[in-house]
This record gives C-alpha cells, sequence and structure tokens, in this order.
C-alpha cells in the first residue's frame, strides 16, 4: 500500500515508495560524468528527481510511463522541492494499486448526464444532427469521456475534458441570457467540439501526454478534420455554417500567440474563446490555491507558464 504522496512531502522527508515515471533524462555534468533529472507522479501531484551516482546504469532500467520505487530525500533547489534519488527501480503489474497513481474525479457519468440535457436543448436541424453524429459514435464517446483536457495546467485528469466542456456549456447559458443575439446552439456546438482534437492530441495511460499526432499536428487541426468527417456525412449540411463550425475551433485560443491561426471574428467565436479561457485558469488557480492550503502555504512558487506567483490567501 502506498503511504508517502507528492501533495505531502516536505523538505527533509526520506521517500521510499512508488510513483510514475513521467520524465527521464540523462545529462553530462560539469567533470565529464552523467547524471538523471527525473519527474515522478502520483494522483495527487508530481516532483522533480535527481540521481548523480550510477546514472546509466539507473536509466537503462526504467522507460517513461513505468511505475517505479524510488528512495531518495526529499530537499529544496532553486524554491521547488525535489528528491534527491539513491535508488529507482521498475515494479511489475500487481507490485501497485494504480488508484494511487491516477486521478479520476468522482462521478464523471453525472457531468456527462448534465452536459448532455445541455446539448439536448440545440433545436438548429443541422446542428443538433452533428452534435447528435458524435454523441452517437461510441467509439467517440468512450474516448471523449476519458480523455483529459490538458497535460498539466488545468483539468489534467480522466475525464477532465467533459468536466471542462460542462463547465463552460453552464457559461454559455449565462453568457446567451445577458447578450440574447448570441446563437445559442451555434455556441453550445461549439463548446462540445472545441476541444474534441484532445482524444488524438493527448495520450490516456498512466500518465498524460502529448502523442506523436499531437505534437505534429495539434488538436485545433485535428479537431477540425474530425468536424469535418462528420459534417461530409450529413447530406446537404450549409457551407456557410460549416465554415462558422470550423471558425469556432480555429480560434477557441483567442490569439494566434497562443496557437489560434486566427482570431475570433464572430460573436459566438469570442464568447467561446474567452469562457474557454475563463473556466481553464479557474480550475488551474483553484488547484494551485488548494495544493498550498494542504501545504499551508501563503503563496506558490514562481510560474513560467502565467509569469507569476499566486496568493493563497491568509
Amino acid at each position: 500500500m502506498k503511504k508517502q504522496f507528492v501533495s505531502d512531502m516536505v523538505d527533509g522527508d526520506v521517500v521510499n515508495d512508488y510513483f510514475v515515471a513521467t520524465r527521464k533524462d540523462l545529462r553530462d555534468t560539469q567533470s565529464g560524468g552523467k547524471f538523471l533529472g527525473m519527474v515522478f507522479k502520483d494522483k495527487t501531484g508530481d516532483i522533480g528527481g535527481v540521481m548523480w551516482n550510477n546514472a546509466p546504469t539507473a536509466a537503462s532500467q526504467f522507460d517513461l510511463g513505468d511505475v517505479v520505487n524510488v528512495r531518495g530525500t526529499v530537499h529544496t533547489y532553486q524554491n521547488r522541492l525535489q528528491v534527491r534519488v539513491d535508488q529507482v527501480l521498475p515494479l511489475k503489474d500487481g507490485e501497485y494499486d494504480q488508484g494511487d497513481l491516477v486521478f479520476t474525479p468522482g462521478d464523471t457519468s453525472d457531468v456527462s448526464d448534465k452536459f448532455g440535457s445541455i446539448l439536448d436543448t440545440i433545436e438548429d436541424k443541422w446542428l443538433k444532427q452533428l452534435v447528435d453524429a458524435f454523441r452517437n459514435d461510441d467509439e467517440f464517446m468512450k474516448k471523449f469521456l476519458g480523455c483529459a483536457a490538458g497535460k498539466k495546467w488545468h483539468h489534467a485528469f480522466r475525464g477532465g475534458l467533459i468536466q471542462h466542456c460542462w463547465e463552460m456549456a453552464r457559461l454559455a447559458e449565462t453568457m446567451c441570457e445577458l447578450f440574447p443575439a448570441i446563437n445559442k446552439d451555434l455556441l453550445l456546438t461549439g463548446v462540445f467540439i472545441h476541444d474534441m482534437g484532445k482524444i488524438e492530441e493527448l495520450s490516456q495511460g498512466m500518465y498524460i501526454d502529448y502523442t506523436t499526432s499531437g505534437k505534429l499536428v495539434g488538436h485545433l487541426e485535428q479537431g477540425c478534420a474530425m468536424a469535418n468527417r462528420k459534417m461530409d456525412t450529413i447530406e446537404g449540411f450549409p457551407q456557410p455554417l460549416r465554415d462558422q463550425i470550423i471558425h469556432l475551433i480555429l480560434s477557441h485560443h483567442g490569439e494566434m500567440i497562443q496557437g489560434s491561426p486566427v482570431v475570433p471574428k464572430t460573436l459566438e467565436a469570442i464568447v467561446l474563446a474567452h469562457i474557454d479561457n475563463l473556466d481553464a485558469q479557474t480550475d488551474a488557480y483553484s488547484g494551485v490555491i488548494n495544493n498550498l492550503k494542504t501545504k499551508n502555504q501563503e503563496w506558490s512558487e514562481f510560474i513560467p507558464m502565467i509569469d507569476r506567483q499566486i496568493w493563497a490567501g491568509e
């Protein structure tokens, strides 16, 4: 039984437990030798590790995604916790509990049902056919319901994508109440399909990583291809509506500097981009703050992704 979790670790802890190895870099030391940089994770988070002795031998004994037993000591390096590793050995199936390593939310079926009820309100005949074509695709839905919404920053867990979409749909409903000019059916369709390419972009094994296709193509292009294939199966699907749907997917990152090849140019597209970012950042900040409060810490370390620290409050 696993007893040590990443979220509970503090400087000085002696580690002897199992984790998933999510990074392994064999690097040169200034003296000409080798050291091994690693990252280990469990269901509560991840932590870096470094091994200075017998690094090449240790690196050859495990692969990324393996469950490994780690022995070492936690210390602080550049204001971040890190494990100074003495030994890292792979475990066999049956020697660990996967539930200790992979976070899953309490009840994804409940979220799926709630999101489905919102999608059921779509009345436009073309958009309803498109949405139903995906919802009736069992293979697609199995992947969609089990997919994360991100690798690390937000909703980065199995079932995270459906959670993200449901939260966005709630925000979308409110926006449509406040601004009746928004085409609600089109916006809700955009909420459903905007990140569907992530089922091909992200792997869903013991840890979340980018697939080769995800690295080479990315979920925006993958999502567009998936949407176009489904629209091709609907006879007479209007080209202007197709263009708007593809625009929602391509522009939902909001800015070209954020990876969108086009910026939002319709009312529904700008709303989609903002509620996507609002939900993602709120989830990410909440996760950081909850972790800080668990450790009785007031401020996070500097987070390069957002170029700032986060305050958890007094």
